[in-house]
Parts: C-alpha cells; sequence; structure tokens
C-alpha cells in the first residue's frame, strides 16, 4: 500500500455497502474497481479487503504493461503529473463516496468515542498538530475535559512492551485511583496528574460497558 493511500484511508473505515454502489465487484474475498484514466491511456484497478490492505494497479491500456512512475514523488513531467493527478483524484472520490470517517485507530476506542457522542453531545478535539491522534473529551457546561484518547507505544506503560496502542485518560476520585491499579487494564495517568486521573487500555481487556461507567463518573467530575 503506497504512502498516498495509507494517508488517504487513514482513521476511515470502507463501507462494503457503499463500495457496490460505487461499482466495485465483490469476488467474496475482494472488492475490485476499474477506470480508464485520463483520455482512455491507462487501466486503474482497485484491490480492497480491508482499510490496511488496498493495492492498486494501473496498466497502460496499449502494452499492457504495469505503469508506476505516477508513485514516486520525485518523477516529474507534465504527462506523469497528468496521470498522477487522475490516479488520485479517483482515490479521493471512492474515500468520499465509500467510507466513513472515524476518529481513532482501533475498534474500541472509535465505539467509545461514538457512545460519549450520543450519551452527551461530545464530539473529539483535536488540539495539538504534533499529536494528531490526541483526541480531547470537554464538558460542553464547564468547559473541563473529563477524557483524553490517544495512540501511544506501549512501552510507555509498560517498559518490557512495545507497539502502538490507544488509551483513554478519565478522572476519578483518588481512592478509586489506587483500587483500579490494581486491575487489568490500568496504568498511572500518562502525561496527566497520577493522583487524581487514570490511564485504560483501549485493547478490550475491558468492556466497553465497564469504561463508559467510568467515564461517567469522570464527566460528574469535570
Amino acid at each position: 500500500m503506497d504512502d498516498f493511500i495509507r494517508k488517504l484511508f487513514k482513521n476511515k473505515k470502507i463501507n462494503s455497502k457503499k463500495l457496490v454502489q460505487f461499482g466495485f465487484k465483490f469476488d467474496g474475498i475482494v472488492y475490485e474497481y476499474s477506470q480508464k484514466i485520463p483520455d482512455n491511456q491507462f487501466e486503474l484497478f482497485i484491490f480492497i479487503k480491508n482499510e490496511d490492505n488496498i493495492e492498486t494497479k494501473l496498466i497502460d491500456c496499449e502494452s499492457k504493461e504495469l505503469y508506476t512512475l505516477h508513485l514516486f514523488s520525485d518523477a516529474e513531467g507534465t504527462f506523469i503529473g497528468k496521470v498522477r493527478e487522475a490516479y488520485e483524484n479517483i482515490l479521493v472520490e471512492v474515500v468520499k463516496k465509500c467510507c466513513d470517517d472515524t476518529y481513532f485507530i482501533f475498534p474500541q476506542s472509535n465505539r467509545i468515542a461514538e457512545w460519549i457522542k450520543c450519551e452527551y453531545g461530545v464530539l473529539p478535539e483535536f488540539l495539538w498538530e504534533k499529536s494528531p491522534g490526541c483526541g480531547v473529551f470537554r464538558n460542553q457546561t464547564s468547559k473541563k475535559w473529563f477524557g483524553i484518547v490517544m495512540d501511544i507505544d506501549k512501552s510507555k506503560l509498560d517498559k518490557e512492551q512495545k507497539g502502538l496502542v490507544e488509551v483513554l485518560n478519565i478522572k476519578l476520585d483518588r481512592s478509586e485511583v489506587q483500587q483500579l491499579l490494581k486491575e487489568n487494564g490500568f496504568y498511572p495517568a500518562y502525561h496527566m496528574n497520577k493522583k487524581s486521573w487514570i490511564t485504560i487500555l483501549l485493547d478490550n481487556v475491558l468492556s466497553d460497558e465497564e469504561i463508559e461507567d467510568l467515564i461517567s463518573k469522570s464527566y460528574k467530575l469535570s
């Protein structure tokens, strides 16, 4: 999957019904779409399994050979630019018409964000350019934060483990913070006051319902 596609589909959820409506054909494993670009000189094939498995092929209609120059940012020229623009425009259109927005990377994070939206009418605020995956949830009455979802390396929580994870920071009574730290899925607050905030690992160790109950407490304290 090239960098352009990876960035384009970031925080997007592919909607299979919309793919079919757009013109994709499903063979039981892969959704496939093709269109000739530009001026019928090339045929673009798009293959989609899921958000992490999207491939394209650009075939020269005359020679039937694979064309790849449009994938290299340092490849210049009027013709290459025209092909690259047509290629990117179709993929942008696929995202617009076949994808639903998501706020975060992992499923539980997005389910929790959707629950907060339905329960409190609050959407995440992305406040920092250097931390685009960090979303703040703010009590609309007090304007205080009651939750923060962020993506970090797991080594920030456990030095013996690595890998990208998403966590939720919430505010709780100090006594409850100390009690929860004895249980799986909870860690000392990352980048927050460790006495009154706690970090929850959003990896399905805790059920959505357990996390939602704790968020309700945080909301009341905000």
